[in-house]
């Protein structure tokens, strides 16, 4: 990646609805230049999909929820069942399977704290894998769903 690449994946992650015309004129280049770039840089697997940012708050989903869970181990297909259930529902937004006390960090996102003892009561409480939860309400959003720092090459 050259400093070009670089400059056109900062500037696709402030927006990536622009077009290709004003994409070129923000990173100093032409249009057929940076359409070329950005279809390499998808062919790299280093772009993916291009999506809109819904406010969640405004289509009645504004309740952002962290849950971590703790699972027990020895059952793999039960484990295996449970990832996939959790990847599969509407409200969760990400899963992390992460280091520490914890297994997994879940973030979910609902419409009300009614939402979430629903989710509980369906994919926690219950579960023989289950062997401890956590929940953290979100109060307020410092930063989400920040842009990649794409860093200068070491000298």
């Amino acid at each position: 990646m050259d400093a070009l690449d670089r400059r056109i994946l900062r500037v696709v992650q402030q927006d990536c609805s622009m077009s290709a015309a004003m994409l070129a004129d923000r990173c100093g280049t032409t249009e057929s230049t940076v359409l070329r770039r950005v279809k390499a840089l998808t062919k790299a697997g280093i772009l993916s999909r291009a999506v809109m940012k819904v406010a969640a708050e405004k289509v009645g989903r504004g309740l952002t929820i962290i849950l971590s869970v703790r699972l027990e181990r020895e059952t793999a297909s039960q484990v295996e069942a449970f990832r996939r259930s959790i990847a599969e529902h509407p409200d969760v937004l990400s899963c992390y399977f992460v280091t520490g006390t914890w297994d997994y960090l879940i973030i979910l996102n609902v419409g009300a704290m009614g939402d979430y003892d629903r989710f509980l009561r369906e994919m926690v409480v219950g579960q023989s894998v289950m062997v401890a939860s956590e929940t953290h309400v979100v109060i307020q959003a410092i930063k989400a769903d920040g842009p990649v720092a794409i860093d200068e090459p070491a000298p």
